[in-house]
């Protein structure tokens, strides 16, 4: 006889959101081992786990192990078919993705654009796009939209806070815009926040993530979460003063870190000897370009100097670096020699300093994280159920 072993964690869940949850968390589980893992009754498992499948949240799948009579099957998520629409904003371009429930892009457009333009000049021509990306899927079903800004958001309404980036943006702007499109739900996140989230390896891990684009922003996730702050701004680590009368920087203030080691300093720095954007300096930088090399060496060690604190409140097990800078393997590999050297041994050791996956890639990945999340969390799925019960009972009730 063979025995289902029930993977470790899942316990206690009774509600039809609950068991939503365990069948995803676990990538499919049999009835038996949804029983021995609830307690529930045999005819109040079989109820809700019919109700699921009715209302398209899960399906029988492959057939387990015959023990002698009819063989079980696996009850897996219903995900086949289904994706999510990614836009991923940074300072100079704009990404349009569609991805699956995993994060994993299937198709994805990119435009280069000037993000401090008026929002419907950016946002409409990628909304446009997105739907033409939607028109070329087969069997597909869009579950909802995720946007990402190089700004402060505030989660709970995706409206947009202190857009130092986005002059002139209305902080509704980026919900008006998708709504005027899709009725479906919409997750709006910092970008550096989403790449983060969209970095992690495991619900298990710290991850310092930072951006090093045009501008510099950080994301940081712990135990799976995204650590926004009380009014969405946790991680603007671009503006934290490093010197009291240095360089000035776009907030209008003296000595911001964005003023040493972002790619607008370092463009702005080296504008004089011919490089005006980050192509130009990725491109002088491999080929050994010494004032290059110097300037973003430069940048990378006041950076580290910066993050080192980061590191020390947070210990992490990994600091990613990403955007068109950080990227670089060379600059994280200064940046990582720089916190370590100032950071105490036990908060050093088994830190990773890594080079993260694109940008986009990974922004895209975290918003249809998110996006995941705000549909099929067990709350929401339990008050649809609760929604659905109101309604039929006012029905009964009228009649």
């Amino acid at each position: 006889m063979t025995v289902e072993r029930v993977p470790a964690g899942l316990v206690g869940a009774t509600s039809h959101g609950h068991l939503l949850e365990l069948i995803r968390a676990a990538d499919g589980l049999s009835r038996q081992q949804l029983l021995s893992t609830t307690g529930m009754s045999r005819a109040t498992l079989y109820e809700r786990l019919d109700t699921l499948t009715r209302r398209g949240y899960i399906y029988e799948a492959e057939p387990l192990g015959s023990t002698g009579g009819r063989p079980s099957r696996k009850i897996r998520f219903e995900d086949r078919g289904r994706v999510v629409l990614a836009i991923t904003l940074g300072q100079t371009h704009g990404t349009v993705s569609i991805a699956d429930t995993t994060g994993r892009q299937l198709r994805s457009f990119t435009k280069t654009l000037d993000v401090s333009a008026p929002a419907e000049s950016v946002l409409g021509p990628l909304i446009r796009e997105g739907q033409e990306l939607l028109a070329q899927g087969k069997n597909e079903t869009l579950l909802g939209i995720g946007v990402s800004l190089p700004a402060p958001v505030e989660a709970g309404t995706g409206h947009v806070r202190h857009p130092t980036t986005l002059p002139g943006w209305a902080d509704d702007s980026v919900v008006q815009a998708v709504t005027a499109s899709w009725d479906l739900p919409l997750v709006v996140e910092n970008d550096a926040r989403a790449a983060g989230l969209g970095e992690r390896r495991s619900d298990a891990e710290t991850v310092v993530y930072v951006k090093v684009g045009t501008g510099i922003g950080c994301g940081i996730v712990v135990e799976g979460s995204i650590l926004r702050g009380a009014h969405g701004a946790a991680g603007d680590i671009g503006h934290i003063r490093m010197t009291p009368d240095g360089p000035l920087c776009r907030c209008g203030r003296r000595g911001c870190l964005a003023a040493y080691s972002s790619g607008r300093a370092l463009s702005e720095k080296l504008s004089g000897r011919g490089f005006r954007n980050m192509a130009d300096i990725r491109a002088a930088a491999g080929a050994g370009d010494p004032a290059v090399l110097g300037a973003v060496e430069s940048a990378a060690d006041v950076l580290g100097s910066a993050l080192a604190a980061t590191v020390t409140t947070l210990n992490p097990d990994r600091l990613v670096l990403g955007g068109d800078l950080g990227s670089l393997d060379f600059f994280a590999a200064q940046v990582g020699e720089r916190v370590l050297a100032d950071v105490v041994d036990r908060i050093g050791e088994g830190l990773v300093v890594e080079t993260g996956h694109p940008e986009d890639q990974a922004a895209c990945s975290g918003l249809a994280t998110l996006v995941m999340r705000k549909i099929f969390a067990p709350g929401a799925v339990d008050q649809v159920f609760s929604e659905e019960a109101v309604r039929v009972a006012s029905g009964s009730t009228r009649r």
